[in-house]
């Protein structure tokens, strides 16, 4: 189940799992609503093996937002082993988020790449 926590308790959840997606959203965020089932399912899915998504209102938390520079929802930080994860763009630039809805066999082969085969 994908629980939405308050910026404050992010350091909690990153430190109780393997793998966490933030999902960095707003409820006026059409996109955003599109995003949650993906992710509901991925959190059943891979919960069992470390993994946790958890939602972050960015209107209700705008410190977080400024400190992250949330400047589109949906955005996605990735932490895995408490630490941030950078993405290659594919040309060479370092990303530290995924923004907007990808297709779902991405953030797979994010998750998948990064918890490693299972058990």
């Amino acid at each position: 189940m994908v629980d939405e926590i308050m910026s404050d308790q992010l350091e909690r959840v990153i430190n109780e799992n393997k793998l966490v997606f933030v999902d960095c959203y707003a409820t006026w965020c059409h996109p955003c609503r599109i995003l949650s089932p993906i992710f509901e399912e991925l959190d059943e899915k891979y919960g069992s093996r470390g993994f946790k998504v958890v939602k972050i209102d960015v209107d209700n938390n705008r410190e977080f937002s400024m400190q992250n520079r949330i400047s589109g929802v949906p955005s996605v930080l990735v932490f895995t082993e408490g630490k941030r994860v950078l993405f290659d763009d594919g040309k060479g630039k370092k990303m530290d988020r995924l923004v907007g809805v990808m297709p779902q066999e991405v953030y797979v082969e994010v998750i998948e790449g990064l918890l490693g085969e299972p058990a």
